[in-house]
């Protein structure tokens, strides 16, 4: 009975230890704000200790629902800047879609390959029919 005691305590002490490690990595609710045809996702990191990188997931948004991340990008280990910065990831393909809500939130990776998401941050895409078109045309000489 002492050793089920024992694993019980264990566990839950891991529980909590691995918890608050994922929970201090990024400081707030990252940001999500509709700009010149772009969405530009921002947030702050407390530590970065054991970090391997980060992956910024994207998600429709209908009739309140989130609908399914998919990863939009990733910020690699070389480019991790340390504990207490601010990153940018600039989401350029939302032209191609009319208007709508998304849902972005960043996920942590670890080192050890574990992963923590972060809160979710929401914006509005508002684009017009000649902006998606032109920018179809563009994408075609890329």
């Amino acid at each position: 009975m002492k050793h089920v005691t024992r694993l019980i305590a264990l566990f839950l002490f891991l529980t909590l230890a691995i918890a608050t490690v994922f929970a201090i990595v990024i400081k707030d609710r990252p940001t999500a704000q509709y700009l010149n045809g772009n969405v530009i996702v921002r947030w702050t990191t407390a530590d970065e200790s054991g970090v391997k990188m980060f992956k910024i997931l994207r998600a429709p948004v209908s009739r309140g629902t989130v609908e399914g991340f998919l990863e939009v990008g990733t910020i690699e280990r070389a480019q991790l800047k340390g504990n207490n910065s601010t990153y940018e990831f600039i989401d350029t393909d939302v032209f191609k879609v009319a208007d709508r809500v998304f849902a972005y939130r960043i996920r942590v990776v670890f080192q050890n390959n574990t992963f923590s998401d972060s809160d979710i941050a929401t914006t509005a895409v508002l684009s017009s029919a000649a902006k998606r078109t032109w920018g179809s045309i563009k994408a075609m000489f890329r």
